[in-house]
């Protein structure tokens, strides 16, 4: 064979190889292409079939855009939180919600605020997502969950604000740590002098969230009976999420739906005191005694609709205030801030650039 001949034949073997090679390589791509497409498609499968079940149980776990939720350990337990919209540089400020409602219960008015202020809305001890009372506490227990809970975040000087039993809340907390908080704003807490006489277990009777204006002011309003048992509370608990939405509804025609949604979820979770040792640690909270009259902070009271004579007296007990105001919210009951947000958050910003 010439030497040419032998080139050419070179050649011709190494170009057979490469090609034979890439051949196989390409088949072997393909391979892998066809394996990772069966293992998407069968990841896609997946996925589809779990959709259902993943949207129901993302209910639990839905809320606003850009808010976020986390934990602290706080007093002696874990306390859920949620954040609203960050607003780094604001002021801060947490609000404190009412008996079996949850943080999100703030909902429709945070949104109203988040973009002046860095809001936090904690789960009260026994509700939402945080851990349960214990025997241990007691009526000041839920009064060093929140101040704790400030320290614990390293808030310098928040605006607290609370509704119901959370207006209770705050309010001892702006007498008993008056250098604590900027300002105390209360939603429709009970004012003047009301003796605290711990009430013997309830029956298990189901909890009306609103009651008519009038009641909720009556001075002679006793602390409302907190205990269930733990048989009561998951009949509750295990009610369906769209029955609850349709007694929402019923039972208070003015709220948003947002403000329907959140309520429905707050009784779902609603774990309380299981014993009648801790109801009374809770009904505790909300000896308030004489504490209206030491809050230092300027403070503000907005108070639910009323006949004259119930707001005369509200009036009246108002005035040992030292730096507050007290302002009923026409047309509105219990749950003022979401019987009439719009007049709420005009009266609240009113308040807050005083401040």
């Amino acid at each position: 064979m010439t030497r040419f001949a032998r080139v050419l034949f070179s050649i011709s073997t190494y170009t057979t190889i490469y090609f034979q090679k890439n051949l196989i390589r390409m088949k072997i791509l393909n391979d892998l292409r066809k394996t990772q497409i069966l293992k998407t498609c069968s990841r896609i499968l997946v996925i589809l079939t779990l959709l259902p079940a993943m949207i129901i149980n993302a209910q639990t776990m839905k809320f606003p855009d850009k808010w976020t939720d986390g934990y602290a350990y706080v007093n002696g337990i874990r306390i859920h939180y949620y954040h609203a919209k960050p607003a780094q540089g604001k002021q801060v400020m947490v609000m404190v919600h009412g008996f079996t409602d949850i943080g999100l219960s703030w909902t429709t008015l945070a949104l109203k605020l988040q973009d002046a202020y860095d809001i936090y809305l904690p789960d009260d001890r026994g509700h939402g997502f945080s851990d349960p009372f214990t025997d241990a506490d007691n009526g000041e227990t839920l009064i060093k969950d929140v101040v704790d809970f400030v320290h614990i975040m390293k808030f310098e000087k928040p605006i607290l604000m609370g509704h119901s039993m959370g207006a209770a809340t705050v309010m001892r907390i702006g007498a008993e740590y008056p250098d604590l908080a900027k300002a105390i704003i209360m939603l429709d807490p009970f004012v003047g002098k009301r003796p605290f006489n711990p009430a013997p277990p309830a029956k298990d009777t189901v909890r009306n969230s609103q009651s008519t204006a009038v009641a909720q002011q009556r001075q002679t309003t006793p602390p409302p009976r907190m205990f269930k048992s733990p048989d009561s509370l998951v009949i509750q608990n295990n009610s369906t999420f769209e029955d609850l939405v349709a007694n929402g509804h019923r039972q208070n025609p003015k709220w948003d739906s947002v403000d329907v949604y959140y309520w429905a979820f707050s009784k779902r979770q609603y774990h309380g005191p299981y014993t009648p040792g801790q109801a009374q640690a809770l009904m505790g909270t909300m000896n308030t005694a004489d504490a209206l009259a030491k809050i230092q902070a300027p403070s503000l009271i907005l108070k639910a609709d009323a006949t004259p004579e119930v707001r005369k007296a509200n009036e009246e007990a108002a005035k040992v205030m030292q730096k507050g105001k007290l302002i009923h919210i026409d047309g509105a009951a219990h749950n003022l801030h979401h019987d009439q947000l719009a007049k709420t958050v005009e009266v609240l910003n009113e308040f807050l650039r005083t401040l």
